[in-house]
């Protein structure tokens, strides 16, 4: 077995770092393995990346013969020990998994399991139908961000290579082994801002600007929008922007603001009992049973859950649930949801802020 120790330069991570776990206390791990089955093949390097005296430090553990997997595995879980937490992405699929595996398949003991394990790309998943990549592989991310790295070989090539490894070794090929795993830990490291949108995926947006605008749609029809500004608690690492049900969202390092149609004209309340209700054709209203008594017969008839309703004149907002009551529709068979939005919520900061944050889940997906 053969034992690397480095150093990496990287920008400044710590402030994020500190934001999840204890730096003294974290393990930045990726493994290079024989194939993808961890019941048919083996771990033949593991890398890491810690955060000690003002640096991150690279160790890897390389498999120098084929043979030495256990040894390999042994010398992990013993630097491993001394630490609480995981970072990685995509380990909760494929490395710790494989990890596992072998280490029961050594008879060695999974110090991993007490451990607690951060997989960045959970943390994106929830924003994946808004960031508009095509895929979301690590590189992916990278990209997004504007990390560069290296042109090593990947994956499959260096299973090949490793092979090659074992039957000639030779410095060069120990290097263009342990190149690709650098990268990828150096990488990862740099992608600790995407915590920063785990946390906005859980955050309260506050507003501190609301406004309306008037404009004329395709049809030439007078139509307004309300605009909320908002501040997010730390800049994204890269804009954001998406739309759902008319509404459209932007968020530009720590500034977010969002788009809502607002809807002028009369709505229907409707009536959960209906069958205690009458409906008067002539007013288009319902009104209850014990006021129906005084309406002549021919003038009132016995309600349906289409007919069940009372209208209100007024301007509203889109709901997507039960956000705010009363809620209204414009026919009982709608499945758009709607509410008042009366001069009281429009100065009503801490419902503005609600609002927002709600309409941002919505459209990002959060909710579904």
């Amino acid at each position: 077995m053969k034992i690397i120790s480095d150093t990496v330069s990287v920008p400044d991570m710590l402030p994020y770092l500190e934001q999840i776990a204890d730096p003294s206390e974290v393990l930045l791990v990726d493994i290079e393995t024989t194939g993808l089955r961890a019941q048919e093949n083996t771990i033949y390097l593991i890398g890491c990346l810690y955060y000690r005296e003002d640096t991150w430090n690279l160790i890897q553990w390389l498999d120098t013969t084929g043979l030495e997997e256990k040894e390999v595995l042994s010398s992990f879980i013993l630097f491993a020990g001394g630490c609480s937490t995981l970072i990685h992405y995509n380990g909760d699929r494929f490395d710790l998994p494989f990890i596992r595996n072998r280490l029961a398949f050594h008879g060695l003991t999974d110090v991993t399991a007490d451990m607690a394990s951060i997989d960045l790309f959970k943390m994106i998943k929830p924003f994946r139908g808004v960031l508009g990549l095509t895929e979301y592989k690590q590189t992916s991310m990278e990209e997004l961000l504007g990390i560069e790295r290296e042109q090593t070989a990947g994956g499959k090539e260096l299973i090949r290579v490793y092979h090659q490894f074992i039957a000639n070794p030779s410095p060069a090929l120990v290097s263009k082994l342990t190149a690709h795993n650098k990268e990828e830990l150096t990488g990862l490291v740099q992608l600790l801002p995407l915590t920063v949108y785990d946390r906005l995926h859980r955050a309260q947006l506050n507003v501190y600007r609301a406004q309306t605008n008037y404009y004329d749609d395709y049809n030439g029809d007078r139509k307004e929008e309300l605009f909320l500004f908002f501040r997010l608690p730390e800049a994204v690492p890269a804009p954001l922007y998406a739309s759902a049900s008319h509404c459209y969202v932007k968020l530009e390092e720590d500034k977010g603001v969002i788009k809502i149609p607002l809807y002028t004209e009369s709505m229907k309340y409707f009536y959960a009992n209906y069958k205690d209700y009458y409906y008067l054709p002539e007013e288009d209203m319902a009104i209850h049973r014990y006021l129906a008594v005084h309406v002549d017969k021919e003038h009132r008839i016995r309600c349906t859950p289409q007919t069940c309703y009372t209208r209100k004149s007024g301007t509203f907002l889109p709901q997507w649930s039960l956000f705010r009551t009363p809620f209204f529709k414009r026919a009982y068979d709608d499945e758009e949801l709607f509410f008042e939005f009366t001069d009281e919520c429009k100065r009503d900061r801490a419902f503005l802020s609600d609002y927002t944050t709600y309409v941002f889940a919505h459209v990002c997906g959060f909710e579904e």
